[in-house]
């Protein structure tokens, strides 16, 4: 690609298309299980089942006792109740940022996902530009497979903090990946440690699983002969990062997530005792399962491999997975030294989340914790080594080279597939939510601003559903997230005089004053609770 102009066109067509697939239809459906956490502690200032002094029964409130200020404490105090898996204090501060100037609509709320992952295919793009400074088509190329990325664009369209954490990993990636080619080239390395820092913080306080890519970092480190100066500035840098962290884990809302890890393994292990297994999602970790689990995480993250394990089965998968390894392994043999250490280093951010990932599901005795979300920060890598290998393979023989390119199109081919069944919210690949209506609670909340007149009262159900058996929803007086989720979308100044009733699981009534009571939404049974 020679001409500057196709060059730089090719790029935001590129870009335009990726918006496109990562935003049409984008609010369509109603936001489903950690959406509507994500949406409560950013924007409702609380987690689900919060508040329940103040909105349990018998009591009566309004949308201005939901919204009135309880202090910054109780907000990431909140937050980091919020999701056991980590807290996600950066995402859920851009949602709160994007809520208050752009509103709280679903399409709203998720478009932060769609901001952080745009960004990640720029950073992408200008990776691979800074890789090799003299070609126009490799960059493109990169680009253009990851905006065809099923877990990119599906994750877009949630409300959800994996593109934001994959984002600042990558950044994470980039700056350190920056600063040891500059210290081995003697060149100043001391902006790039201190974006490495900001963006390994701001990693950090999108998810704490983050942390292994770190490791990850320094495990890619000692395979490399670095200078004492590097490892000076490493260690120095690290520490600077450690401390906050350190001190939100041990003295801030952090602490609380030890707990509620083993709070979660108890009630995954507890409920396979005594209902079964649920499949795709919490299975036992036996070895059969580990392995179809480790397969279909590995496949995931390339190209070549993406998806074979679901349309041929996990043996035709697996053997695909070990032809890719082979390939892989000749391409990386006919490197340079350099130019290999960098795809050494993405290998390990691949490979060391998803043996971490293994253990942690032996040690739990469940699979529920083992999914390429969790291991998500090396999929960047995983576009770049997959269009490494296939550049190797297009300097092979003719046979290889017809083999190659048949293959890659039909691959590609079925990435696009995957995609599909998002826009008609059919079932789809990374999540169980299918089949939704709009926002249920955008609707009720519309309804009682219409028909909600002075001396009336809202009166919310109470599904009492404690699936897993958590501890901390066993002492509970009543289910208050019916109400949290409508409320959302009430202002401060609305009077809205509402109740919880304990008796009541499915429907959300207006009693008037005269005692009529009329019913402004049905959950069917909990078919419209995503």
């Amino acid at each position: 690609m020679k001409n500057k102009g196709l060059f730089v066109l090719s790029f935001f067509a590129l870009m335009l298309l990726a918006l496109g697939l990562r935003t049409y239809h984008i609010g369509q459906f109603g936001l489903f299980g950690d959406e509507k956490q994500s949406l409560l502690l950013a924007v409702g200032n609380t987690n689900f089942g919060g508040m329940t002094d103040m909105l349990a029964p018998p009591k009566t409130f309004t949308p201005e006792d939901f919204w009135k200020s309880r202090g910054i404490k109780a907000w990431l105090d909140a937050d980091a109740r919020g999701d056991v898996s980590g807290n996600s204090l950066v995402h859920d501060m851009m949602l709160k940022l994007f809520a208050f100037l752009f509103g709280k609509e679903d399409g709203v709320i998720r478009s932060v996902s769609v901001l952080f992952n745009m960004l990640t295919l720029w950073l992408l793009f200008y990776w691979a530009r800074k890789i090799r400074p003299q070609s126009r088509v490799f960059p493109i190329i990169i680009l253009a497979l990851a905006v065809i990325e099923p877990f990119f664009v599906i994750y877009s369209q949630q409300a959800r903090n994996y593109t934001t954490s994959i984002f600042f990993t990558t950044a994470s990636n980039f700056y350190f990946w920056s600063a040891m080619q500059a210290e081995n080239q003697q060149k100043s390395t001391r902006k790039k440690w201190i974006l490495w820092m900001l963006t390994s913080l701001a990693a950090l306080f999108s998810t704490y699983l983050t942390a292994l890519v770190f490791v990850g970092q320094l495990i890619f480190s000692l395979t490399q002969r670095n200078s004492w100066k590097f490892w000076q500035k490493h260690i120095l840098s690290g520490i600077l990062v450690i401390i906050p962290f350190a001190s939100w884990m041990l003295w801030g809302p952090g602490q609380y997530f030890l707990a509620y890890q083993a709070d979660a393994a108890k009630q995954y292990r507890e409920f396979l005792e005594h209902s079964g297994p649920i499949a795709g999602w919490i299975e036992p970790a036996t070895a059969g399962n580990l392995y179809k689990r480790t397969v279909s995480i590995l496949s995931d993250q390339f190209l070549w491999t993406n998806d074979l394990y679901v349309r041929h089965g996990f043996k035709i998968g697996a053997i695909c997975l070990l032809l890719f390894g082979v390939g892989v392994i000749s391409w990386l043999k006919s490197l340079s030294k350099e130019v290999r250490s960098f795809y050494i280093f993405g290998i390990i951010q691949i490979a060391f989340p998803v043996l971490v990932l293994i253990l942690s599901a032996i040690n739990a005795g469940t699979t529920t914790g083992f999914f390429l979300r969790y291991a998500s920060f090396g999929l960047p890598f995983g576009i770049f080594i997959s269009v490494g290998l296939a550049e190797y393979a297009f300097q092979q023989a003719i046979w290889i080279r017809i083999v190659s390119s048949i293959f890659l199109f039909i691959q590609v081919n079925y990435l696009v597939q995957i995609l599909l069944p998002l826009y008609s919210d059919k079932v789809q690949k990374y999540t169980f939510a299918h089949d939704r209506r709009s926002n249920p609670y955008i609707e009720i909340a519309h309804k009682i601003k219409q028909q909600y007149q002075v001396g009336d009262t809202v009166i919310y159900p109470s599904k009492m559903n404690n699936f897993l058996n958590s501890a901390h929803l066993q002492v509970r007086a009543a289910d208050v997230s019916d109400a949290q989720l409508t409320n959302v979308y009430f202002e401060p100044t609305d009077l809205y005089v509402q109740k919880i009733d304990t008796l009541i699981q499915d429907s959300v009534l207006l009693k008037k004053k005269n005692g009529r009571r009329l019913l402004i939404f049905d959950f069917k049974k909990g078919k419209y609770r995503y």
